[in-house]
Order: structure tokens, then C-alpha cells, then sequence
């Protein structure tokens, strides 16, 4: 991960001494794959319907969208 997203996550995280989890590279892209995905639509689709899905996909899936909502 880069210095800088790493740097952004901190400033969003309440306790900075903290690092945010780190989930398995690539376990949505994996999973999304299985499914006959792309790895956005399985984000959107565990955001969309969280019950469905065990708690390491859902933190990943709200992991992978806090990335992508920051503008490069």
C-alpha cells in the first residue's frame, strides 16, 4: 500500500496510532472472480446486500470503496 493512501486512511482514522487492517491482497478480486464478476460489482453487490456475506468480505468490500473514493 502507498505511503500516501496509508497516510489518508490515518488522517480518517480516529486512533492514528492504529494501522487499518490490512485484508488479503486480492481476496475480493478472488471471490468476485468465482462469482463471474468484476471486482466493482462484487463490492457494490456486498455493500448492497452485507447478510449475505461473511464479516472479512464485507470490511474488505468497505475497505476497497474507501480507496476508491479518494481522487488521485
Amino acid at each position: 500500500m502507498s505511503i500516501i493512501i496509508c497516510a489518508k486512511l490515518c488522517a480518517l482514522n480516529e486512533k492514528c496510532g492504529k494501522e487499518a487492517p490490512k485484508p488479503r491482497r486480492g481476496a475480493l478480486g478472488r471471490k468476485a472472480a468465482k462469482a463471474h464478476m468484476k471486482t466493482k460489482e462484487q463490492m457494490a453487490d456486498v455493500i448492497a446486500n452485507p447478510d449475505d456475506y461473511d464479516p472479512t468480505t464485507r470490511r474488505t468490500a468497505m475497505f476497497m470503496k474507501t480507496l476508491l473514493s479518494f481522487k488521485h
